[in-house]
């Protein structure tokens, strides 16, 4: 009986075994279908990842007069038109006689154009064009500049205007006044060769961009919008031209921003009362206030891919060695590792997430006493998608103690919905950088920091940021730093871009 138990167990035992196998085996064979089915659909993904650059037909670059430009230039970096968040400390007349100036140098513009000055400082160039039913074209620069505080370690100084080394030096050189005599030398040469625009151009100089614009761009913004005036697209500064082994490329790379992230600073404020700090309580507001902060700070908001970064890569991954346009080409699989190799750098990582950064706390001021009150202020730049609101209600979560206040502090704004990178205003910039700069790739991308750019939002179908300029190491640095400047070549090629675009566009 035993005997025989044990023969029927180990015939089931087979059986079983059999199955099991050939279980196991048509698994396999199912997972290496599977697998050579994934690795077919991304291989041809990946064959089928096509260019998205243009041929632009070579023709001749106009002349400039840069003799006429260059001491314009220089003649402007010695007014030290700088901006402050409380109007009466801005110098009025160090604006004005900048404005005298331009007047001077560019006498076919002030006579052919209207002129305006708005909200006392900023100003607004109108040319009309001959078909007024098209939509205008606006060109925005800023006049305003940072302080120089640290002006003796300049190698010149920073409102000389002083050119050597083939450079012209000068606090706001590439921000922003080589943007702003580069476009009103190109219109006054325009106007010297007889062009005559078919669209309206509009020129926005604002006064204040450095501390927000509300004074400036948006109150010129206001003034079209109240006219009625629509435009298929503005330019202002924004992103350049780089260098392309930032991106594993052997060729420069013209990035034009879609959108500017949003800016967002919230206070944070604790209270408690006042007392020696040799009897604390437990829990006081300096206490409190870190805790809060902490919690902030070591919570990050996730990544995501946001339009202007995927049409980045778009345009760039079928330029990069093979690897990487497997990569590219497929995110519909990769996307996780994307995120998380971009999340490595600051720089990559504030293109796939709104950043949050404690930038200011304060409490207390002797050291043996509790103060009543300590106070911080944390700044998110938004991505686009993420509002106000709820980056509010996220931080209100995170902190989650009845005892810190949190309120909005100063201007608040979210990002712009993304602009257009299959219409007409992106192609005409296209064609315009692959004529002016020919050895650059071209790719939309995402501002990370902020300019006058979202004050236009209503009046302007899309909105570009690009500013005409190969950035060099360092040149970034001279943003806002030491030693800020701008080579007369560079100079020169920035001008030509702008008289390229309101050719081609303006006709």
């Amino acid at each position: 009986m035993f005997f025989m138990f044990g023969f029927t167990q180990a015939r089931y035992c087979a059986r079983e075994k059999g199955t099991m196998k050939r279980f196991l085996m048509r698994t396999v064979v199912l997972l290496a279908a599977a697998l050579l089915l994934l690795a077919g659909v991304m291989l041809y993904r990946t064959m089928t990842f096509t260019s998205m650059q243009i041929q632009v037909a070579e023709r001749p670059l106009p002349e400039v007069n840069m003799e006429r430009a260059v001491d314009t230039l220089s003649a402007a970096l010695r007014f030290p038109t700088i901006a402050d968040l409380d109007i009466s400390k801005m110098d009025a007349s160090v604006f004005l006689a900048m404005h005298a100036m331009l007047a001077e140098r560019f006498p076919l513009v002030h006579e052919r154009l209207h002129k305006e000055v708005i909200n006392g400082l900023s100003l607004l160039y109108h040319w009309k064009g001959a078909d007024p039913g098209q939509k205008a074209i606006l060109l925005l620069a800023h006049q305003d500049v940072v302080p120089a505080p640290d002006a003796e370690s300049w190698e010149q100084a920073p409102f000389s205007g002083v050119v050597s080394t083939g450079c012209v030096w000068g606090r706001g050189a590439m921000d922003d006044k080589g943007s702003l005599i580069s476009i009103l030398n190109a219109v006054e040469t325009l106007l010297e060769k007889g062009f005559q625009p078919r669209r309206d151009i509009y020129l926005c100089f604002g006064h204040d961009e450095e501390v927000g614009g509300l004074n400036g761009a948006a109150r010129i913004a206001a003034t079209l919008a109240e006219r009625g005036v629509q435009a298929v697209f503005t330019l202002d500064e924004g992103l350049a031209v780089v260098d392309g082994d930032l991106f594993g490329l052997n060729r420069p790379v013209a990035l034009v921003a879609l959108t500017e992230k949003g800016y967002l600073s919230l206070e944070l404020k604790a209270e408690s009362a006042p007392g020696h700090s040799s009897t604390p309580p437990k829990e006081t507001a300096i206490g409190s206030l870190a805790a809060a902060v902490t919690r902030v700070v070591n919570a990050p908001m996730s990544p995501r891919l946001t339009e202007p970064v995927r049409l980045m890569f778009r345009y760039l991954g079928p330029e990069m060695a093979f690897p990487m346009r497997v990569v590219l080409a497929n995110l519909w699989l990769t996307r996780p590792l994307l995120l998380r190799q971009l999340s490595g750098a600051p720089t990559t990582d504030a293109t796939i997430r709104t950043t949050t950064a404690a930038t200011i706390i304060r409490g207390g001021e002797t050291e043996n006493v509790l103060p009543a009150e300590a106070r911080a202020v944390v700044n998110f730049r938004l991505l686009p998608g993420d509002t106000i609101a709820g980056v509010t209600k996220r931080t209100r979560n995170l902190i989650a103690s009845p005892r810190i206040a949190l309120a909005v502090q100063g201007q608040a704004n979210e990002s712009p919905s993304p602009s257009r990178a299959d219409g007409p205003g992106f192609a005409a910039l296209q064609q315009t950088i692959g004529h002016v700069f020919p050895e650059a790739l071209v790719a939309p991308s995402l501002m990370i920091g902020g300019s006058d750019t979202h004050h236009y939002a209503a009046v302007a179908e899309n909105t570009y940021g690009f500013q005409p300029l190969h950035f060099c190491p360092g040149d970034l640095e001279r943003i806002h730093g030491r030693n800020e400047r701008l080579g007369v070549e560079s100079f020169k090629r920035m001008i030509i871009f702008y008289m390229t675009l309101l050719e081609r566009a303006g006709s």
